[in-house]
């Protein structure tokens, strides 16, 4: 079987409303505004991780209604603890712009010597021309093409 992978960045917003709607439809005794923004954003992930294909293209940036003006504003709260997910809280009534995420196409390597491990951006390059930074050691590939989601 050859399956195909495609890693792509996907923006996906969720707005007060729908948060609203979400948490009305869950049932829960507490007041929506009650929510701190760590449960805000906690709601928005179940959110998408239980919607179907069609609420989730209604979710999408740049697609059916989504604009990307719904994202511009003041970055209040960030959730990284899922290495799946990078969530902002963003504050459209603030001044501010979004994070941008960026996959750089990397190369592990380690020294033989100190163990001192550093990333490249030239996946081409003969490893066998470098020296550790730390020691002058000998560097060595252990991960090729790894891939490292940056946030700016």
């Amino acid at each position: 079987m050859k399956n195909v992978l495609i890693n792509k960045i996907v923006e996906i917003v969720v707005t007060e409303n729908q948060l609203r709607s979400f948490w009305k439809k869950l049932g829960e005794d507490l007041e929506f505004e009650t929510l701190s923004n760590e449960q805000l954003m906690t709601l928005a992930k179940r959110e998408i991780e239980e919607a179907s294909l069609l609420e989730l293209d209604s979710h999408l940036i740049d697609r059916g209604w989504r604009s990307r003006d719904e994202i511009e504003g003041k970055m209040i709260a960030e959730d990284n603890s899922d290495p799946r997910f990078h969530i902002e809280l963003i504050d459209t009534a603030k001044e501010g712009t979004p994070s941008k995420i960026l996959i750089d196409r990397m190369l592990e390597l380690h020294c033989e010597n100190c163990g001192f491990g550093l990333y490249i951006q030239d996946c081409d390059i003969d490893p066998s021309t470098l020296k550790c930074p730390k020691d002058g050691g000998k560097l060595s590939i252990t991960g090729n093409n790894t891939k490292k989601i940056n946030r700016n």
